[in-house]
């Protein structure tokens, strides 16, 4: 009997990764399980494609990923981008203003590196997420892109920060820009329309899989999008107020293993 999901997708971190940036040998095995019984796995992040990629060859999957919240849709087994949405170039002067004016602790993140203003007081906890050699700080941040990037990041100094830093890239950006918070940490922007809910249907009908057979799991916000649109949409146990609201099921949180759980209950079928 074939599986009622053939394609999931899994947020990345707080999902399958913790803090640490592994993946633990439960959910492994779990997804490889999937994967022999025909189901298409991928990865949905917010994250570049170069990082992004390490885990996916890490679990052998087998579908092409989707990054950038939704904005790059990338097969990393034929290094060929499908599908790409970047920031409009012509923004990002009122990006670098926006960011002096406020004090925004600003990044721009590309295919294979995070570039930092050359001083900024860009958190630790943040830098620690980010696999060594990935990051590098930059006299000029905008002059320093070799290509215009996906989406920006404000890092937060304390959660506490977000609603005054929403607020603010709200005013700014308004209808120009869609602005999301995506970590305790992080707030994006992303081009208009950008979310994984719209990634998450473009690899859908590429694979030429219905929406009823597609199962999401996330945890944060920005993960809304996903989980309301998959045939099964599911949260984290330790997932924000807005992703619980929306989700089909809760899985166990993080350390509890909850994406294995979730395949054991929908596909597997062990639990």
């Amino acid at each position: 009997m074939s599986p009622s999901y053939l394609l999931i997708a899994f947020d990345l971190d707080q999902t399958l990764i913790g803090n640490d940036l592994t993946i633990s040998p439960r959910v492994q095995q779990a997804i490889q399980q999937a994967i022999a019984r025909g189901v298409y796995i991928t990865i949905i992040t917010g994250r570049e494609a170069a990082i992004t990629t390490r885990y996916a060859r890490q679990l052998n999957l087998n579908a092409p990923i989707i990054c950038a919240q939704g904005g790059l849709i990338y097969d990393f087994r034929s290094d060929s981008i499908l599908h790409d949405e970047r920031l409009p170039v012509e923004i990002l002067p009122q990006v670098m203003q926006a960011a002096e004016h406020y004090g925004w602790n600003l990044s721009f993140e590309m295919f294979d590196r995070m570039c930092l203003p050359r001083f900024s007081n860009h958190p630790q906890e943040f830098l620690d997420l980010l696999p060594a050699g990935y990051w590098t700080r930059v006299d000029d941040l905008v002059g320093s892109l070799s290509e215009a990037p996906r989406k920006f990041l404000v890092t937060l100094n304390s959660p506490a920060d977000r609603p005054r830093i929403l607020k603010e890239m709200h005013q700014v950006f308004q209808d120009t820009l869609h602005i999301v918070p995506t970590h305790p940490l992080l707030v994006e922007g992303l081009p208009c329309g950008v979310d994984k809910g719209r990634g998450l249907a473009w690899l859908a009908d590429y694979l030429h899989i219905p929406q009823s057979q597609v199962m999401a799991v996330g945890d944060n916000d920005n993960d809304v999008p996903m989980i309301e649109w998959a045939g099964l949409g599911i949260a984290m146990g330790h997932a924000s107020p807005a992703a619980l609201a929306v989700a089909d099921w809760i899985a166990p949180d993080l350390e509890n293993d909850g994406v294995a759980s979730a395949l054991d209950q929908f596909v597997l079928k062990t639990e």
